[in-house]
């Protein structure tokens, strides 16, 4: 009684006691959820968010939430923001520079942790997973979902979320092509609800490569490969990639790691076995969430230098690939029930089970509908939409933070594993250092330019401040250097050693699964860059000196006179040549015994000096660089005036050709159909180049009833015509790849395609750097060594006949006769030997310079550019 009494009192002097006033703070506004903030809900069939709605919007849930940072890591090729939304607890991410430096050092940066550090990261480390979407523009699912995916990290307080939240740190990058999201969707918003939905985008939605945008990461040569690779190896270091795609609209509704044989001998397996615990953790999610359609261990391979996350396993990261099932990009797609047993329907046959290009009726039914280990709920059939495809993504991102989550400290631990036995030379296979002589290369240059896309990719290079030895052979002072005791020596053995295809067999006695995709990327080999793997550590006389920044090579000018000369050796020489023609020089080539030799004339001194500088040009005095036994008389060129046909096609190898052009400071103008159809081209240009496409493309273009009108057709034989006038009237026509027969099948030239008549079980190879012979007193062959490398993939190679008394046909660069592939795989081999890779036919005044072996291939091949180059130059050489 006396308690009750004394406990009321105390209640009512509190009630009744004078209050302090204090203001109260007005709590902050909800972030609002994406369907709020764009007015329908994300995956809406035909609705969705553009590049600058999606930005916005991110920076509104960071400015709403703790556990959101946006980063603006750079201006895209068509100067659009590029952001990294960063993802943690509060906590985490006001300490966000202490967990990155934890991870920084998880990957032996500043050298190998102390034990004391080592056991920091395992206590206090967080699972830093980067997920990365939209690559291929028209793949736009995931971009729609990162606004759910944040939102939901933003706002949501489960224990799930707390723990991922607790445990991990996401990176999401919501788009790797914001320029091509956006093209995309206006493409889209243009013929929504008009007769022409299904009209394909005209243009390549990555302004130069298209859906090669993903082949870029250890060329680096796109600004969003750049950007990638710098938040990969330079910032955070995540210990997980998840890169987020779809596929076909008619097969398994998902794709998920891992994915098949054959495995690459330079990945550590723990990254093979981390890549099947995640992806399964993600098909497990779908699973649990009633999906169906989930498939692993198909189609893609563990082997190759490829598809974004892959690149991961050679720098120890987790990488995984997720495929989603696509749509007609917002609009839903029916397909036709599959029945077990029962076989296609008529018009299913006769099509090959494929949807036709031109109509928005359903799909065929599904064939693969076998329930097995690696796809026990096969997917049967019915509608898909945008927001199935948001769904599946959502479930399997989620699923894969959660296991992150609850797995952080294991995966950690091993990681570490991986870091230190990379860092202490295991599976190296007695590989102690690569090194790169610099000034006994063909071209000093190329050794600059590989040792810039290794330091991209994250690999330490030294450089030599003396002369020393090793492994028996002299190596002078500026020499370069990549030591294997580094955490990425996995990377940087895999990108410049030979590749040896494993071969695959389902059974003992079947013949050899065709690879997936590309067998060959050895990047010395493709730039022209010998590279020497020592087995003995560079000693300390050697001086080795890190390398900070990019290397340098010294140039000089020698000699007061108006002319002078350079040496012609690899494709840097083309951007000396393009300045000095722009500056108003004088250029010629010459021949003097087995040198090529740039003569110049009334070039600034200013100029040369820039070019000896920037480009290590060694001038000289042009009376004094000439050897007695000329062979031929000097040959004066002009700036190419150079017409590039692009197609309304979004042809990917014309892209890639633009892009070298313009990056060697050539001045392609854009061809179209009408352009071509116009005709005067030889008025206009010089050389017209048309790239890697099949003659039917290039004459009748796009045909399908959907397509704009504006986009639809080709060059049609009005076009043929005005090229034949334009080779009449003097101009060179160079044709790249498949469109050389154009010309063979449409001109009475001497010269077959062999590769077209022979099947695949004959002869294939889907990415090979072969041996090369080039033909170096034909100034087509100048700046080349005679012994080349280039890469092949399955394009023309050809046989050279007697013609008319009117035609002059040179072979410029054939294949030897035997020992043809230098790296990768390749099948009939003997059926290529001793054939063509490259022919010129003087036409008289004109002239054909058909390229079987594509010299530019994605860019990667500079070794070969020199070859393009010439051909352009030399269409002014009349």
């Amino acid at each position: 009684m006396h308690r009750r009494f004394l406990a009321a009192a105390l209640l009512a002097a509190f009630v009744l006691a004078p209050r302090p006033a204090f203001r109260v703070e007005a709590a902050a506004p909800p972030i609002p959820t994406p369907e709020q903030f764009l007015g329908f809900r994300v995956g809406a069939d035909n609705k969705l968010a553009r590049w600058d709605k999606i930005v916005e919007y991110m920076r509104l849930v960071a400015d709403g939430s703790p556990r959101v940072k946006v980063r603006d890591l750079g201006p895209t090729t068509q100067g659009n923001p590029f952001i990294a939304v960063e993802v943690g607890s509060a906590d985490t991410m006001a300490h966000l520079d202490r967990f990155k430096q934890l991870e920084r050092r998880l990957y032996f940066q500043g050298g190998a942790p102390s034990p004391a550090e080592r056991d920091e990261i395992f206590r206090s480390g967080k699972a830093v997973v980067l997920v990365t979407c939209n690559i291929h523009s028209t793949e736009i699912g995931s971009s729609q979902m990162a606004l759910e995916l944040v939102h939901r990290l933003a706002t949501e307080d489960s224990p799930l979320v707390r723990k991922i939240l607790d445990n991990v740190i996401l990176v999401l990058v919501p788009s790797l092509n914001p320029d091509g999201e956006i093209m995309v969707v206006d493409w889209f918003n243009r013929n929504l609800g008009t007769e022409y939905e299904a009209s394909p985008l005209p243009w390549l939605y990555q302004p130069y490569t298209g859906h090669d945008n993903n082949r870029d990461m250890y060329m680096f040569t796109q600004k969003e490969s750049q950007l990638t690779a710098r938040l990969l190896w330079h910032d955070w270091f995540p210990a997980v990639w998840l890169d987020e795609h779809q596929q076909g609209p008619a097969g398994p509704r998902i794709f998920v790691m891992p994915a098949t044989d054959p495995i690459n001998p330079n990945v550590h397996p723990l990254v093979y076995r981390w890549n099947g615990i995640l992806g399964q953790s993600q098909a497990a999610a779908l699973e649990a969430e009633g999906k169906n359609g989930i498939i692993y261990n198909s189609t893609y391979t563990n082997y190759w230098e490829g598809a974004m996350a892959w690149s991961g396993w050679w720098h120890n990261e987790v990488g995984l690939l997720t495929e989603v099932a696509s749509v007609r990009v917002a609009a839903p797609t029916e397909q036709r029930r599959a029945v077990p047993g029962a076989p296609p329907a008529p018009e299913e046959e006769r099509r090959g089970g494929r949807p036709q290009a031109d109509t928005l009726g359903p799909l065929p039914a599904p064939r693969d509908i076998t329930p097995r280990t690696v796809y026990p709920r096969p997917w049967m059939g019915g509608r898909w939409t945008l927001r199935d495809i948001v769904d599946y993504e959502m479930i399997a991102t989620m699923g894969l933070l959660e296991t992150a989550a609850d797995e952080r400290e294991t995966l950690l631990r091993q990681v570490y594993e991986v870091n230190r036995a990379t860092v202490e030379g295991a599976d190296l296979k007695g590989v102690a250092a690569i090194i790169i002589p610099v000034s006994s290369q063909f071209e000093p240059r190329a050794a600059v330019r590989l040792a810039e896309r290794l330091q991209m990719g994250g690999v330490e290079v030294w450089r030599a401040g003396a002369a020393f030895d090793a492994d028996g052979r002299r190596y002078e002072a500026g020499t370069l250097v990549v030591p294997m005791t580094q955490v990425f020596a996995r990377y940087a053995k895999d990108l410049l050693e030979k590749q040896t295809y494993p071969e695959v067999r389902l059974t003992p006695t079947s013949p050899p699964v065709p690879p997936y995709d590309v067998t060959a990327w050895s990047l010395g080999m493709q730039m022209g860059a010998s590279v020497v793997f020592a087995k003995s550590a560079v000693p300390d006389a050697a001086k080795l000196e890190k390398l900070s920044g990019a290397p340098t090579l010294a140039g000089d000018v020698k000699g007061g006179g108006l002319r002078v000369a350079f040496d012609y050796r690899g494709p840097d020489s083309a951007i000396a040549i393009n300045r000095l023609l722009k500056a108003g020089a004088s250029v010629a080539f010459e021949r003097a015994g087995t040198t090529d030799t740039v003569l110049v004339t009334g070039a600034p001194r200013t100029l040369l000096d820039e070019l000896a500088a920037g480009f290590g040009v060694q001038f000289r005095q042009a009376d004094a660089a000439r050897e007695p036994a000329r062979k031929a008389a000097p040959l004066p060129i002009k700036a190419p005036r150079i017409g590039l046909y692009q197609p309304w096609t979004a042809n990917i190898d014309e892209g890639w050709t633009r892009w070298v052009l313009e990056q060697w400071e050539f001045a392609p103008k854009t061809l179209h159909n009408a352009d071509v159809r116009a005709g005067r081209l030889r008025q206009q240009y010089d050389a017209i180049v048309i790239a890697d496409q099949r003659p039917r493309d290039i004459l009748e273009g796009n045909t399908a009833k959907s397509t704009r009108p504006e986009y639809r057709g080709g060059i049609g034989d009005e076009g043929l015509q005005a090229l034949e006038a334009f080779v009449a009237d003097g101009g060179t026509l160079v044709l790249l790849g498949a469109s050389t027969d154009l010309a063979i099948d449409r001109w009475p030239i001497p010269v077959r395609d062999v590769k077209r008549d022979l099947p695949r079980d004959e002869h294939s190879a889907p990415g090979t750097i072969v041996r090369v012979e080039v033909d170096t007193a034909n100034p087509l062959g100048y700046g080349m060594p005679a012994d080349a490398l280039g890469f092949y993939n399955n394009s023309p190679f050809f046989d050279v006949s007697a013609g008319f008394a009117s035609q002059r046909v040179s072979v410029v660069a054939r294949y030897p006769n035997t020992d043809l592939v230098a790296s990768g795989w390749m099948k009939g081999e003997d059926l290529m030997a001793g054939r063509a890779a490259i022919v010129e036919v003087e036409m008289n005044p004109g002239r054909l310079v058909l390229f079987g072996l594509r010299p530019q291939h994605r860019a990667q091949t500079q070794a070969t550019f020199p070859l393009l180059f010439n051909a352009l130059y030399l269409a002014t050489a009349r």
